[in-house]
């Protein structure tokens, strides 16, 4: 205040200006003496209270209002550049998030200072996350976007919606995904909402799903240890929540549930309601507490005891074995990662301790590669089977081609050709080029180069242009084999 009462006494002594002038120095004083309330920085007397006024909540009311209201919170345009890079070609979708995201909406923010520094504080501290909604065969219908402040939650989708709206449920503690389905642990239990076409969220349903409590009915324990806590401490009977290809496993004191595909190769043979959440079959008094999750294949822990289950084909569970799975058995090997990179139904790679460990069918360029001893391509490999590599490994990739970075190199392999790059790189992409895929690698700087010929087994490269899209090359830390 007191610098107000001075600044206010310097303009009052300012004389003898043009008519133009003193009439805009008039106006400055004007609102410095009778002008509206300030929303920032208000220092109150002893006994003094804030007035009651929008720009005096706290901030995650003021943001809730202004998104509630229209306010466009994306000033720079991220959800609609996102969507124009990934999809070039889908101009319906482009029109649909102009109109809920309009240019006009922006100004809001500015209306007073309070407002904009609440959009920067949730821009900082908040939550923000988009997706398309694609099928298999990789075409797009429709763009999610979703932001949280402070639990709030504000989602938008170019199929179902018009404006970023509220999600009408309580407020959010955490927000669990899987492409457009998702899941918010909240102090009054658990809510859904997106896709579940296949029965991930513990119900069927055909289209997009608002925002719907979950229950338990076919898990007796949970349901039990839910309705014994507090109406404001239902989120206690989460522990742990992974959602991955239509599936989702829920943690808990009581044990863990599952629903979405595949249930019985979880928990077993299921008569009727096979959409719901069932308790997971688990050796006696297995109750985990960390779970890994990744292409159909499911780790509990409990301390350092491990059990196993998913998609069995070709034995990629290296468990001996390639029998259907009906529920979880002991794992025989320690498993620290599943690499979530190029991985192919058929096969699996688990990181254990500083080996990788492969099991499942034997592609023709991972044959070639001659890191698998003793398999030739086509064989079955049922046992975990650690990977032979002669030098250190920072960084692995494994899809239609097989890639390790060593120190200063990464080599690459796949069914037609093999040969290396003087440098290690921590990504790479494929693109068709008059007919023919050319492989582009990422330096450590960011710097992109095409692979254009090869000479004594090393690639000829070309600064290229960053692709739209590219796949990561996981860093890990492989010891050589020492049995060479």
């Amino acid at each position: 205040m007191a610098i107000l009462e001075s600044l206010l006494a310097t303009l009052c002594k300012i004389h003898l200006l043009e008519p133009s002038a003193q009439a805009l120095l008039d106006r400055a004083c004007s609102i410095l003496t009778s002008g509206p309330p300030l929303s920032m920085n208000v220092e109150l007397a002893d006994g003094e209270e804030l007035p009651i006024a929008m720009h005096t909540l706290n901030q995650g009311a003021v943001w809730a209002c202004l998104l509630g209201g229209g306010a466009n919170p994306d000033l720079e345009d991220r959800v609609l550049n996102e969507a124009r890079e990934k999809w070039p070609d889908e101009t319906e979708m482009y029109d649909k998030i102009r109109k809920a995201l309009t240019p006009e909406a922006k100004c809001l923010w500015f209306l007073c200072r309070k407002f904009f520094f609440t959009l920067n504080v949730a821009e900082k501290d908040g939550e923000s996350y988009q997706c398309s909604d694609e099928d298999e065969c990789g075409n797009c219908y429709g763009c999610y976007h979703h932001r949280m402040y402070m639990g709030r939650l504000f989602m938008f989708d170019t199929m179902h919606r018009t404006a970023l709206t509220r999600a009408r449920m309580p407020r959010a503690l955490k927000v669990y995904s899987d492409w457009t389905t998702l899941i918010a642990r909240t102090p009054k239990g658990l809510w859904g909402w997106g896709a579940c076409y296949n029965g991930e969220l513990g119900f069927q349903s055909s289209g997009f799903v608002d925002p719907t409590r979950l229950t338990f009915p076919a898990c007796p324990k949970v349901a039990k240890l839910e309705a014994s806590l507090p109406p404001w401490e239902k989120h206690r009977v989460v522990t742990d929540l992974s959602m991955e290809r239509w599936q989702t496993f829920i943690l808990t004191p009581v044990g863990t549930v599952m629903a979405g595909e595949g249930p019985r190769r979880y928990v077993g043979p299921v008569e009727a309601n096979t959409e719901r959440f069932h308790p997971v079959a688990v050796p006696a008094g297995f109750v985990p507490d960390h779970i890994m999750h990744c292409n159909w294949t499911v780790i509990l822990s409990m301390g350092d005891r491990q059990v196993i289950s998913g998609d069995n084909r070709y034995g990629r569970l290296g468990l001996g074995h390639e029998n259907e799975m009906t529920g979880f058995e002991e794992l025989p090997f320690r498993v620290d990662r599943i690499p979530s990179i190029g991985l192919d139904n058929t096969f699996n790679y688990f990181l254990s301790g500083r080996q990788l460990l492969f099991a499942g069918e034997v592609l023709p360029h991972i044959a070639q590669s001659g890191l698998l001893h003793g398999y030739s391509e086509g064989d079955k490999c049922l046992t975990a089977t650690p990977l032979r590599f002669r030098e250190k490994v920072r960084g692995f990739y494994c899809g239609y081609v097989l890639i390790w970075v060593t120190e200063g190199r990464t080599h690459m392999r796949n069914r037609d050709k093999h040969y290396s790059v003087p440098f290690e790189a921590t990504a790479f992409d494929r693109r068709q080029v008059s007919g023919r895929y050319t492989l582009s690698f990422r330096n450590i700087t960011g710097q992109w180069f095409e692979a254009k010929t090869v000479s004594d087994g090393v690639a000829k490269l070309v600064k290229c242009k960053a692709p739209v899209s590219h796949y990561g090359i996981i860093p890990v830390d492989i010891n050589p084999w020492a049995q060479q």
